[in-house]
Formats: C-alpha cells, structure tokens, sequence
C-alpha cells in the first residue's frame, strides 16, 4: 500500500481555472484537485507555465500565487505561496 505524503487532504474538483503567466497571456486549465497548501492543475501547455504563476477562477475568493512543485506534459503540481 502506497503511504500518503501529503500534509493536508485533497478535495477533488474538476473545475475551469485561468493560470496567469504575465499581463498579457492567459492559459485555461482544469482544477483537477487542491488542499489548502496547494493544487494539482492539468492544461495542454503545462510545459510553457513558469514556476511562479497567478491562479484564478470564478470560485475562488481571491488570486493564488502558485510555485510549481512538479510537472509532467499535462500536469502540474503547485504549492501555494506564502501570503506577505
């Protein structure tokens, strides 16, 4: 049995998100599932997300910072940033 890493659970979503990379370039993605220290996004151009990026969808109460953890061709793992 494989033993879970993670330090807070995951609650499955599967909902629409917009990764911001810069003021003029958006990508879609889908919320595959997120905790309160991070989230697991799937998007076709997971490869051209930098490691810090903006995280925002119509149910979100605010704009997330994100830093990448890891990546695969359609996946990526982020961590929430700390809040100044």
């Amino acid at each position: 049995m494989m033993q879970e890493r993670r330090a807070a659970a995951r609650e499955r979503l599967d909902e629409n998100g917009l990764i911001t990379v810069d003021e003029h370039t958006s990508i879609p993605c889908l919320i595959y599932d997120m905790s309160e220290r991070g989230v697991r996004l799937v998007s076709l151009e997971a490869g051209t997300v930098p490691e810090t990026f903006l995280l925002a969808a119509g149910w979100l109460p605010e704009v997330r910072v994100c830093e990448i953890v890891w990546r695969t061709h359609e996946e990526i793992g982020a961590r929430f940033a700390a809040n100044p």
